[in-house]
C-alpha cells in the first residue's frame, strides 16, 4: 500500500468542528498573542468597550436618573474569500500521513482505519493553513501577487496609518535607544512612551509585548546572566514563557519569512492590549465554504483544498505602542 485513495469532505458543522475550530481556539489560539475570532456574525466587527467615569450617584427617590454610558469602540474587518490547495505525489503524501499515524501514542501500520487515517490527514492539512494564515496575519500584503497576499496583514495595516501621520501610534526607532541591545530598555521605553489609556489596561492582564526573535532571544540572554539559582536552572531547562514587569513577551515568530520581504520592518516590538489586534476566520455564513481532501488516479496524486473567508486588524491606535528597530 503507498496510496490513500478514500475522499474526505467536510462540509457545514463538521466543518467547524472537525477541522477548522481546533486552529482557533485553545492554546494554539492563545500563543498568537491577539485576540481570535472564529465564525463571529457577518459583517465581522471588532468591539472594545471602555469603562464610564463615575457610575454613583447620591440616592435621592425612586426612579431612573440615567448615567455616564461605556464608550464604545468598532471597526469591520475586511474579510475575505480564500483557497488553500496543496497537492502530493501519492507515495509521498503516503508518507507524510504514515508519519503522523506512528507518532502518536501506540499508532502502527496496524492502525490505518478510517477514523485514525483520516485524523492523520486533516492535522496534516490543518497545520499547513494554520502557518499560512498566522504568517499572512502579519505580514499580508493584498498589493502583491507572491506569497501571502490573500489579505494586508497587521503589519501593513499599523504602519500604513502610522505613516500617514495617525497621531494615535506612539512609535520611536532603534536610534533612541540608549542601548540597542538592552531588551529591558526597550520595554521600559515601549511602557513610558504608551499612551494613559493603555497603561491604564496593564491590571486587566491582557497587555502583551510582541517582538521579533532577535528581540526575544536578547532578553533571554538577559535573564540568564541574573545571579540567582532559579535563573541558574532555567538557563539549563528553557523557559516556557517570558514576561516583563508581569506583562508577557510573545515572539511572533516570523524569522524565516522576513528576508524574502524587504517591505516590511525586520526587527520589531510592540506593546498593546492583545484584545486591540483581531483575526477573523470565517466558515459558516458564506457559500462555498469546505474542505476536501482526494486522490487523482491520472496524475497519481493526492490533493487538499480549503475554501473559506479570513482577514484581521486592529482597532485603537492609541492602545499601540511601537519600536522599529531596524529603521
Amino acid at each position: 500500500m503507498s496510496k490513500i485513495e478514500k475522499t474526505k469532505e467536510y462540509s457545514g458543522t463538521d466543518l467547524e468542528t472537525i477541522f477548522f475550530r481546533p486552529m482557533f481556539t485553545g492554546p494554539d489560539a492563545t500563543s498568537l498573542g491577539i485576540k481570535v475570532m472564529y465564525n463571529m456574525p457577518v459583517p465581522t466587527t471588532l468591539h472594545f468597550w471602555k469603562r464610564g467615569g463615575d457610575i454613583l450617584q447620591k440616592y435621592t427617590a425612586a426612579g431612573w436618573n440615567g448615567g455616564i454610558s461605556a464608550d464604545k469602540y468598532q471597526k469591520t474587518i475586511d474579510m475575505h474569500r480564500i483557497k488553500a490547495e496543496v497537492g502530493y505525489s501519492a507515495d509521498e503524501y503516503f508518507d507524510l500521513v504514515y508519519e503522523k499515524v506512528v507518532n502518536q501514542a501506540g499508532g502502527t501500520m496496524d492502525d490505518l482505519s478510517g477514523t485514525v487515517l483520516e485524523q492523520a490527514e486533516t492535522a496534516l492539512f490543518r497545520e499547513a493553513i494554520a502557518e499560512s494564515i498566522r504568517v499572512t496575519m502579519w505580514l499580508g500584503d493584498a498589493s502583491t501577487s507572491g506569497e501571502y497576499s490573500t489579505f494586508d496583514g497587521l503589519l501593513k495595516r499599523i504602519f500604513a496609518d502610522r505613516n500617514a501621520g495617525e497621531t494615535g501610534i506612539t512609535n520611536f526607532t532603534y536610534d533612541k535607544l540608549s542601548d540597542p541591545d538592552d531588551p529591558e530598555e526597550l520595554f521600559k521605553t515601549l511602557w513610558e512612551k504608551s499612551s494613559d489609556l493603555l497603561r491604564a489596561f496593564k491590571s486587566q492582564g491582557e497587555l502583551v509585548y510582541l517582538v521579533t526573535s532577535d528581540v526575544y532571544a536578547k532578553y533571554e540572554d538577559v535573564l540568564d546572566n541574573i545571579l540567582l539559582d532559579s535563573a541558574y536552572i532555567a538557563k539549563q531547562n528553557g523557559r516556557e514563557r517570558l514576561s516583563y514587569r508581569g506583562i508577557p513577551v510573545v515572539d511572533v515568530q516570523l524569522t524565516p519569512y522576513l528576508p524574502s520581504m524587504a517591505a516590511m520592518p525586520q526587527s520589531f516590538a510592540i506593546l498593546t492590549d492583545r484584545r486591540n489586534l483581531a483575526l477573523a476566520v470565517n466558515t459558516s455564513h458564506f457559500p462555498g465554504t469546505e474542505v476536501k481532501m482526494w486522490y487523482n488516479p491520472d496524475l497519481m496524486e493526492n490533493r487538499q483544498r480549503a475554501v473559506f473567508m479570513a482577514g484581521c486588524d486592529y482597532l485603537l491606535p492609541e492602545l499601540l505602542s511601537i519600536a522599529i528597530l531596524d529603521a
